[in-house]
């Protein structure tokens, strides 16, 4: 019988303690601003202020759904921004030309972990991989070897990048630095091949030169149901060791459905640290890139090949300068693969782009000089959908949404 009460207390405390481990759900009125265009899966944010019973909790157990009128709940997700302030993040299911939409968001404070979200596991000194619902989506490369010789870089791991998985989580996409043509290509990557430095021309493309960027630390890793980020610090470093540029590189990745696989957005902040530095190369040396898996390169089959899309028709990557987005396309594993990336237009002009090869690489160029101290900032955002290239309206529409994002604000709080 004694036995019995002991159980019966343990199982109220247990209650108890379950309980209180949530608190009463709050809920934030917001009105979604028209947008320039239509467009489906959009990434919104606002800026909210938590009461203090949440403004306290760690951002993983605050449990956010969202809902306009009789539309079908969406997750929602609360993370903090660079001055320590929320943000509420969510997918808009499509945007509307016309007039505002309302939109109720529902907060609880809940320690069960949350299903259906991304998640960040590390293999040290190694890579750093993300995975949703249990799927790899995307892989930060950092390892960094030991011993470096001139004439055998290509395949050296000598600096970081980011491989992207196909929708099942199985296979690459990316190529990587393993031995075949052009290994020094690797995933979504930054470099400038003729980078000055005190009279010297450095690469850090093909690091040539026993250049490395080397991974130091992570300033951030974040993951929830709408989005992950990691933040990564990271030196240029010449082939003596000294750290001419000093690089803080941050990727967020948002869910989307299938058949798209993410979307991406990739920021650098470059800052020479070593004394000026100049940035340079030509189009198919610089910049920030994404190069297709190898067999894409190696496959006989025409149509496998990378083919491009522009925003206009009669577009010349060789001649026309500063465009606003450019899509690939390309086949493997029997599968059709659609990578856009978006141009700000904000990271340096005039911007000439390498898109023109058929097995798989493009990106924007362009040249800057960097007085000491000076930091350049770039950004991009990537598409990448496991299907055929979409319309160039639609492209267009979500090449609008990156440059004008959609305003978001709260209307009671």
């Amino acid at each position: 019988m004694r036995n019995k009460h002991v159980v019966l207390v343990l199982s109220l405390i247990l209650m108890t303690f379950t309980n209180c481990s949530k608190s009463g759900p709050i809920q934030l009125m917001m009105e979604v601003q028209p947008s320039s265009s239509i467009s489906e899966e959009v990434p919104v944010h606002v800026d909210v202020k938590l009461p203090s019973k949440l403004r306290k909790a760690p951002t993983e157990e605050l449990m956010v759904t969202l809902k306009s009128g009789d539309g079908e709940n969406v997750p929602g997700q609360i993370v903090k921004n660079a001055k320590g302030e929320h943000e509420l993040w969510w997918i808009l299911p499509v945007t509307n030309t016309n007039e505002p939409t309302k939109w109720t968001a529902t907060i609880t404070h809940d320690k069960t972990p949350i299903e259906n979200s991304f998640e960040w596991r590390d293999t040290p000194n190694e890579h750093l991989d993300l995975f949703f619902d249990g799927k790899r989506v995307l892989r930060y490369e950092y390892k960094l070897g030991s011993n470096f010789e001139k004439g055998k870089t290509l395949t050296a791991s000598n600096k970081p990048f980011y491989h992207i998985y196909d929708l099942q989580g199985d296979n690459l996409i990316t190529n990587g630095p393993e031995e075949g043509v052009w290994s020094h290509h690797r995933g979504i990557m930054i470099g400038w091949r003729d980078v000055g430095f005190k009279g010297e021309k450095l690469s850090f493309w093909g690091m040539e030169d026993l250049t490395v960027q080397k991974h130091i630390e992570f300033r951030k890793n974040v993951a929830g149901p709408v989005l992950a980020q990691t933040e990564a610090f990271i030196q240029w470093n010449d082939s003596n060791g000294n750290t001419i540029i000093e690089e803080v590189r941050q990727a967020t990745i948002f869910k989307q459905s299938a058949p798209d696989i993410l979307l991406l957005d990739y920021t650098s902040d470059l800052t020479a640290v070593g004394g000026a530095v100049t940035l340079d190369g030509n189009a198919d040396h610089g910049g920030v890139q994404f190069r297709a898996h190898n067999d894409v390169a190696e496959d006989s089959v025409e149509t496998n090949k990378a083919h491009y899309y522009f925003h206009q028709d009669s577009i010349d990557a060789l001649k026309d300068f500063d465009l606003p987005w450019v899509g690939m396309r390309y086949g493997l594993n029997n599968k059709r693969y659609s990578i856009v990336q978006m141009d700000d237009l904000k990271n340096g002009q005039p911007s000439m782009w390498s898109a023109y090869r058929d097995y798989g690489r493009f990106g924007p160029f362009f040249k800057k000089e960097l007085n000491a101290d000076e930091t350049l900032t770039v950004n991009y955002r990537f598409w990448m959908s496991e299907s055929d290239m979409p319309s160039r309206d639609v492209l267009s529409s979500k090449y609008k949404t990156y440059i004008e994002p959609v305003k978001v604000k709260v209307i009671t709080d």
